[in-house]
């Protein structure tokens, strides 16, 4: 073998690898370019456009279904939410943000303000109070003890007999007083006048204060026994029993229904300082409550949250339609920017096949320049 034997070799080496490269080079380049049909007059010149602008439609539609069937799956986002981990680090970013919120110096006022809701005080008295007549009328056929809680139904039997003995000692104070006195002297005076003759007889040998001496531990002493404490106890029980027995409409309309509404707003706004409460700080109201809601009632409550949201996963992707949301996102890409996320994911392929095709072009040209040798 001579040396112009060699140079024809290495010379058909060098024409195949230029050959089999630029091949495949032109081919990977042929897959994103031209992004559009190119004609000479009425004749759509071949391969154009580009392979992946010409089935654009089609992979938009494939990585829809890719995504949906093989990556985000209803199964892989449940195990997802339910996974110890994940449910530790959701816990911990609830507990750090409900944490900031409940320690903040901000108010409700300014919470609202924030949702461009303006509160009038006003308004707010009315409203509430409004809501207050409403839930009343709703009740009118309900005996009026019915809507009270249990332990306030306790209270007014205890309410009862602290209204008695305080009774009881107010009129043993009277009785024991000087007015008490000169009203007992009274009426002595007033029963022995209505008397006629005997009366006035009895009258004048009688020293009226003396006869209120004795009259006067004697009735203190039937004031303060303990039957004068149960009478006045049952009678004031009596009475609480049946105006808790009334009918709410009984009791409003002996009222007043007018009366009533006006007694409502006059309480609200007496009652209930929605200024003050409105800038008031939240921590000033969490402040007691802090470690409760945060270590006791949050991790149950992302845990839950968590549970049920996973139990939705199928409903919710299944009404996402992400499949068609993928598709959709990739169809209004640029062809440039589709081009751009094949290249980012598979440059170093495509850079290989190139190389590849070198390799092999320049292997054939060998082999027919040896072949041509033989010839």
């Amino acid at each position: 073998m001579n040396s112009g034997d060699i140079w024809l070799i290495l010379s058909m080496a060098i024409i195949g690898a230029l050959i089999g490269g630029a091949t495949n080079y032109l081919a990977i380049k042929m897959l994103f370019k031209p992004h559009r049909a190119i004609y000479i007059g009425r004749w759509r010149l071949p391969f154009t456009p580009g392979l992946i602008p010409k089935r654009r439609n089609d992979l938009a539609r494939s990585l829809g279904k890719t995504v949906t069937e093989h990556l985000l799956t209803p199964q892989g986002m449940q195990a997802r939410l339910i996974d110890e981990g994940f449910r530790m680090k959701v816990n911990i970013w609830v507990k750090r943000e409900v944490l900031r919120f409940i320690r903040s110096d901000r108010t409700p006022r300014q919470l609202l303000s924030d949702l461009n809701i303006t509160v009038d005080i006003n308004d707010l008295h009315e409203k509430t109070a409004g809501f207050l007549s409403r839930q009343l009328e709703k009740q009118t056929d309900k005996e009026l003890g019915s809507l009270l809680p249990i332990e306030l139904k306790e209270k007014t039997e205890l309410a009862a007999g602290r209204a008695a003995s305080h009774i009881q000692q107010m009129l043993l104070a009277y009785v024991d007083s000087y007015d008490g006195r000169r009203k007992i002297q009274e009426l002595v005076q007033n029963f022995l006048q209505g008397r006629g003759f005997l009366g006035s007889m009895l009258s004048s040998f009688m020293d009226p204060n003396s006869a209120v001496d004795k009259i006067q531990p004697v009735i203190m002493e039937s004031i303060g026994a303990e039957g004068t404490y149960r009478w006045l106890h049952q009678l004031l029980a009596g009475e609480m029993d049946k105006l808790l027995s009334k009918k709410v409409g009984e009791v409003t309309e002996a009222i007043g229904v007018d009366m009533v509404d006006d007694a409502i707003h006059q309480l609200i706004r007496k009652s209930i300082p929605f200024d003050e409460l409105l800038d008031t700080p939240i921590h000033v109201y969490m402040e007691n409550a802090e470690d409760k809601v945060v270590e006791d009632k949050l991790t149950v409550l992302v845990r839950r949250i968590l549970r049920r949201l996973a139990d939705q996963v199928p409903v919710i992707m299944e009404q996402l339609e992400l499949s068609k949301m993928v598709e959709k996102e990739v169809s209004g890409f640029p062809l440039e920017r589709v081009e751009e996320l094949v290249l980012a994911i598979s440059n170093k392929e495509f850079k290989l096949i190139t190389y590849l095709g070198f390799l092999l072009g320049g292997l054939i040209g060998i082999v027919q320049g040896v072949i041509a040798l033989f010839i």
